[in-house]
């Protein structure tokens, strides 16, 4: 597929640099297939206006080398991995506007069981922006721990997926909860493992460090669940997605959408993972969701917009000022595989500050973006009026990707 570039006529009136959308376009084959990603889609915004968007490369690999594959489009799903966490943060923000919820409620006033070593004083803001003194790793080697001692269970390198998530059902058993039927499954292990979380010990005291963790969030999507007494799904659909004519996001994928989600080779970065029906029904709330690049430049518009959309008023802008703001104001610097990077953070999303990471030095400091493992990336500028949604698949793991820079550098080459 070609890219969708802004009509010349059109661009004027946006002070958008055609030739330079041209010259992203260039690049983005160039960097397809042989040239690094076998896969790349991407949209961008400009003051709520399509100014860019292209599919590049296959959908899904072939069977051979010689088979290319399903060329990629548009509309494709795609797992966003760490995304979520800016939707998840989202369906809160709109609770908390509810009065159901405030951003400063301890966490133990609804998970009783979180207590112990200063656990009582973190509170549900500070683990939105990782600073709760939680570390997920801390908490997957007190999981190991208690499977080892209290099950007898062996979780080694050679423990499998399948043996890993039958050993969760042993904790329900072991945790006295009921027996889950087979479609509940999920669900069950979900929160057995979230349960056993909740008793490791904390890596650091609260809100002294940036420590990301993912499990805040899988507890603030079980937590929507049971506040509203509905899936997180249905809730995010009639609040949020809806709304935002996000037509194709959700954390449970429907199985009349897999034909179309992103496909990779098994040999790629979590291709296994990501490639398997698990992560397509998986509704953790830091990694779950499925969507796509136009869904998700119409979330960063609704915020650009301070909370409205196509003239629904979906968030005020008093919860978007409070989302995009830094709340790690003189927390020390982050080391990201060998950088140094601030500890920037607002609800939900990175607040770009003064780092100079893996998104380029041309966006301004009030950016908000967020990432996601397997190539996701969003961002939104308020000073350039400019969103962004694109996906790049890596083949490896690097938590630096240097094209979303260059891709980066070039969109705001073209803003006049």
């Amino acid at each position: 597929m070609s890219a969708t570039i802004i009509k010349a006529s059109e661009a004027q009136a946006l002070r958008v640099n055609v030739k330079r959308l041209e010259q992203l376009d260039t690049f983005l084959q160039s960097i397809t297939g042989e040239g690094g990603h076998p896969s790349i889609v991407i949209r961008a915004l400009r003051y709520g206006t399509e100014i860019f968007s292209g599919a590049y490369g296959v959908k899904a690999p072939g069977a051979s080398p010689a088979d290319a594959g399903p060329a990629l489009t548009l509309d494709t799903i795609i797992p966003m991995a760490s995304v979520t966490k800016t939707v998840t943060a989202t369906l809160l923000a709109i609770l908390q506007e509810d009065g159901v919820i405030d951003f400063c409620d301890r966490v133990n006033r609804y998970y009783p069981e979180f207590t112990g070593g200063n656990k009582d004083a973190i509170e549900i803001w500070q683990l939105l922006c990782h600073s709760s003194g939680m570390n997920d790793d801390v908490m997957d080697r007190y999981i190991d721990d208690y499977l080892k001692k209290q099950l007898g269970h062996s979780p080694d390198d050679s423990f499998s997926y399948d043996e890993y998530m039958q050993a969760l059902l042993d904790v329900r058993e072991a945790l006295g909860l009921p027996k889950a039927a087979p479609d509940e499954e999920p669900q069950a292990i979900q929160e057995a493992e979230t349960l056993l979380k909740l008793r490791a010990p904390l890596a650091a005291e609260v809100h002294t460090v940036l420590s990301y963790c993912s499990t805040g969030y899988e507890l603030m999507a079980w937590l929507i669940e049971r506040l509203t007494g509905e899936s997180i799904d249905s809730f995010a659909q009639r609040r949020l997605f809806e709304p935002l004519s996000m037509t194709d996001s959700h954390y449970s994928l429907p199985e009349e959408k897999w034909p179309r989600v992103l496909k990779r080779d098994p040999a790629y970065f979590n291709g296994d993972w990501l490639n398997s029906d698990a992560v397509l029904l998986n509704t953790r709330g830091g990694n779950g969701l499925k969507s796509t690049v136009h869904d998700l430049t119409n979330l960063c518009q609704m915020y650009l917009n301070e909370g409205s959309f196509n003239g629904q008023q979906v968030l005020s802008p008093a919860t978007i000022r409070v989302m995009t703001t830094n709340h790690n104001v003189g927390l020390p610097d982050n080391p990201w595989f060998g950088r140094m990077l601030g500890a920037d953070w607002g609800l939900g999303w990175v607040i770009k500050g003064t780092k100079k990471d893996d998104l380029g030095l041309l966006r301004s400091e009030r950016t908000f973006d967020h990432g996601g493992a397997g190539g996701a990336r969003v961002f939104a500028d308020p000073d350039a009026g400019l969103a962004v949604a694109l996906y790049a698949v890596d083949t490896r793991y690097d938590i630096f990707n240097p094209n979303h820079s260059r891709i980066a550098n070039i969109i705001y080459s073209a803003l006049r």
